[in-house]
């Protein structure tokens, strides 16, 4: 059977997409699996190869039968299995070699084969017309179909994908069947075997409560698009992909759920998504918008950050080009669909927090969008919008008014963090006025920071529902309002010394600026702010559910928990912000096992512990005698002894962009 014979029905896919043997026997093959197994439907959907003895020419009751029978027991005897499991095989076990053999049974754990490429001579090279092989004078002879053959190492310097007008990669295609969660269908429209089964016999579900092996796009939507849900909802993402409708927003929304797949290959994804990029071979619509924001947010994240910077730029000059910013964009392009409107609503406001966020964090991203006019109605609750029951939109205006309207009206928790990442574009401006400016507009600032977070509504002042559910954009929006304030006095508080020039990743460098109020305020905001970064560190639930820019506002909060530690806090009252450091040390430890960025700004917090410990003022309060040998602050404070300085000297500057 082909290879392609095996991908659903709803796959359109051509000949030419399969250069090389993608059978159970090639490695490709079983690195791409979602499961990690490499068995297959050929053979009978046997799991074990085929018999290996001939037959014997005697009859069944032959005078040599017996002799025959003998034979072949000693020659069993003297013989090997030709392919153990792969549970014997790991654990370099005999294996008997049995459609289920004893040792796994005993275990009772699930046995399964993968072909012995011992002695392999590659693929027989079919002859002129058999099996769709090419005719003489066809144009396809002596190889020229395997142009778009992946190498079977993976590596990123000899990967190879097909050229910019195939649409889809087969390797991706096998990588994330777009199947729904049900059972695959081969060709003929039956139902592949269920990949495993529960002792009562039913399917087994993943960790995403669907059945079948996890995959990239699930993932996505599992972990990552709370976060940000401004992609169409699942099931209508689902039909849009095997419609081969949004070709670049595939691979971004698979290249974002492999990052929380370990078996997944997240560096094919990237490289399929920087070819098409840079060959111009997408579609220039609102669903490549999403792509481009989408592959942005993944390359800062993974710690591309300079290339983040360029896809963003790229995707927000299409979007201002496509006029996402203006109301009748949604009306024109959504087809009568609410939900569609509601999702290029959700597209430009997405494309505007995340420029803000970006901008705060990435020293490549200018916050332009904030300048940008708008008449966009804001987005609705989340639950209406994945329900279909979308109202009749507000507007930014209206949102403004409320505070005197003579009821309170509650807003949508998109429309509190669209709020939020305005007043970060104003903390911004602060640092481009001169000193005679300056005074008045750090205390006006102030006061919509401080304003924000008194007019949320009762409703939105607790994150967590009563079922224990975190709502992730108002999550957020809080996260953001914290950061803001650090970023907009600590320059002006005691919390900060030296002026540095280094840029690096997650903080801005700045100056140390003159305060509007004593220093001593301008220290205890920051104080609040970072001690409101750790409680929602501590708020139920993974923190890989949280948005990745979650790592750099940790970063704020832990910057200013350790210059509060090594230059204010008295003798004997320092347990407090111990604790907090610790949070914020293990926070990004957690999130170093996905996000390559976490692992680079944890380097920094610890270099940052090395020197305010090890200089003179610290010295003086806190002996090092004092700290435990097992103190998690003691490992990250000798640890951070080998960070090169310029790597994060900017963060003992303030942090204030520029």
């Amino acid at each position: 059977m082909a290879p392609h014979a095996q991908l659903p029905s709803g796959v359109p896919m051509d000949a030419a997409f399969w250069p090389q043997d993608l059978s159970d026997s090639s490695p490709l093959a079983l690195h791409l699996s979602p499961g990690g197994s490499s068995t297959t439907q050929d053979s009978g959907n046997s799991s074990t190869p085929p018999a290996q003895t001939p037959k014997s020419d005697h009859g069944p009751n032959g005078p040599g039968a017996l002799q025959s029978q003998q034979d072949k027991a000693a020659q069993a005897a003297r013989t090997s299995v030709p392919v153990a499991c792969v549970p014997c095989r790991s654990r370099h076990l005999k294996c008997d070699g049995g459609v289920r053999c004893s040792r796994c049974r005993t275990d009772g754990v699930d046995c399964t084969y993968i072909k012995s490429r011992r002695g392999w001579k590659g693929k027989r090279k079919p002859k002129a017309g058999e099996n769709g092989a090419s005719l003489p004078g066809s144009g396809h002879e002596n190889g020229t179909l395997l142009q778009g053959t992946l190498n079977t190492t993976l590596t990123t310097t000899n990967l190879q994908l097909p050229s910019p007008e195939y649409q889809y990669s087969q390797e991706l295609a096998l990588a994330n069947q777009l199947s729904s969660p049900i059972n695959h269908l081969n060709s003929a429209g039956a139902v592949t075997p269920a990949t495993q089964l529960n002792l009562n016999g039913t399917q087994r579900t993943n960790q995403f409560g669907a059945l079948g092996q996890p995959t990239a796009i699930g993932s996505f939507y599992h972990y990552f698009y709370n976060a940000h849900p401004f992609c169409l909802p699942q099931a209508r993402l689902l039909a849009l992909f095997k419609e081969r409708q949004a070709p670049l927003l595939e691979y971004a929304v698979q290249y974002i759920g492999s990052s929380y797949l370990p078996s997944h290959p997240t560096e094919m994804y990237k490289e399929a998504l920087n070819r098409t990029i840079n060959s111009h071979a997408y579609p220039k619509d609102a669903y490549s918008v999403q792509a481009l924001m989408l592959f942005s947010i993944g390359l800062h994240a993974n710690n591309d950050v300079p290339r983040s910077a360029q896809i963003f730029g790229i995707a927000q000059a299409l979007c201002v080009e496509l006029g996402l910013n203006r109301i009748d964009f949604a009306v024109i392009h959504g087809n009568n669909d609410r939900v569609l409107e509601e999702s290029w609503r959700r597209t430009w406001w997405s494309m505007y927090t995340v420029n803000g966020m970006l901008a705060a964090v990435n020293p490549g991203v200018q916050f332009r969008l904030k300048d940008i006019a708008t008449d966009v109605p804001l987005p609705c609750e989340d639950h209406e919008y994945f329900s279909g029951q979308i109202p009749y939109p507000l507007t930014i205006q209206e949102y403004d008014d409320s505070a005197f309207a003579p009821e309170e009206i509650v807003f949508s928790s998109f429309t509190y963090l669209i709020d939020a990442i305005r007043i970060l574009g104003k903390v911004f401006e602060v640092a481009r006025l001169d000193s005679a400016f300056e005074y008045h507009a750090v205390d006006v600032v102030d006061s919509y920071l401080v304003n924000w977070r008194l007019h949320l509504p009762a409703s939105k002042l607790e994150i967590v529902s009563n079922d224990g559910v975190i709502d992730e954009v108002l999550f957020q929006a809080h996260m953001v309002n914290a950061g803001s304030t650090i970023m907009l006095h600590r320059p002006r508080s005691n919390l900060g010394f030296g002026r540095v020039d280094n840029v690096n990743v997650c903080v801005q460098p700045g100056q140390v600026l003159l305060p509007t109020q004593t220093r001593e305020i301008h220290t205890a905001k920051c104080l609040t702010s970072a001690e409101n970064i750790s409680s929602l560190i501590k708020l139920p639930g993974p923190l890989i559910y949280h948005t990745p820019f979650f790592t750099c506002v940790v970063v704020m909060a832990s910057v200013v928990h350790l210059s509060y530690w090594s230059f204010l806090v008295p003798d004997g009252a320092d347990d407090i912000v111990k604790q907090s450091i610790r949070l914020d040390v293990g926070t990004l430890q957690t999130y170093s096992g996905t996000w390559a960025i976490a692992n680079v700004v944890l380097g920094q917090v610890r270099g940052v512990a090395h020197t305010l410990f090890n200089s003179k003022k610290a010295m003086s309060i806190h002996l090092w005698s004092n700290i435990a040998q097992d103190d998690i602050i003691r490992g990250v404070i000798e640890e951070g002894g080998s960070e090169p300085l310029d790597t994060y000297s900017q963060l003992i500057a303030p942090m204030l962009k520029s």
